[in-house]
């Protein structure tokens, strides 16, 4: 007799942990950009004393999600001939579900990567990446919105995991 017990699907494991990875970048995403949901069209520039400055652009909204790029903006003559945006990762955030995933995006080595949506090792690193940037943006300070919306101490508490 087969056991479903005993002969769990390979991916069981990976694509609850992959899940649980969304979950925690909608979180980080909502402290960075607390009133998402209300911002319009157009770039949005986050400035903290002595980082990058952050962008949030192609801002779309639609009933349950809202679509967007976040990037760091360097100068264009930046060393080592780096691109103006880099990161530059288009991210879907879905307001129902309460969670947010790298649609695609220029990656810091420069690849461009698109996500295939059954590639979950791929889904894993891109949106492991997403969760280490968004952790590391809230550490230097960086927000969109009002400040006063999320207490910084919120997302120093968050951070502090990781």
């Amino acid at each position: 007799m087969y056991s479903t017990l005993l002969h769990k699907p390979r991916n069981s494991g990976r694509f609850s942990a992959l899940m649980d990875l969304y979950e925690q970048n909608y979180m980080l995403m909502r402290l960075l950009a607390p009133e998402l949901r209300q911002m319009g069209r157009g770039a949005f520039l986050s400035t903290a004393p002595g980082t990058l400055t952050l962008e949030l652009s192609e801002l779309e909204h639609s009933r349950y999600t809202s679509t967007f790029k976040l990037s760091y903006r360097f100068s264009s003559n930046s060393a080592r001939g780096r691109k103006e945006r880099e990161p530059d990762l288009s991210i879907r955030l879905y307001h129902d579900a309460r969670s947010c995933e790298v649609m695609s995006g220029l990656m810091p080595e420069g690849r461009i990567e698109v996500r295939r949506t059954r590639d979950l090792e791929e889904g894993r690193r891109l949106n492991r990446f997403l969760n280490r940037w968004l952790a590391y943006c809230l550490r230097q300070g960086h927000q969109f919105g009002d400040r006063q919306d999320t207490p910084a101490m919120a997302a120093d508490d968050y951070c502090a995991q990781y």
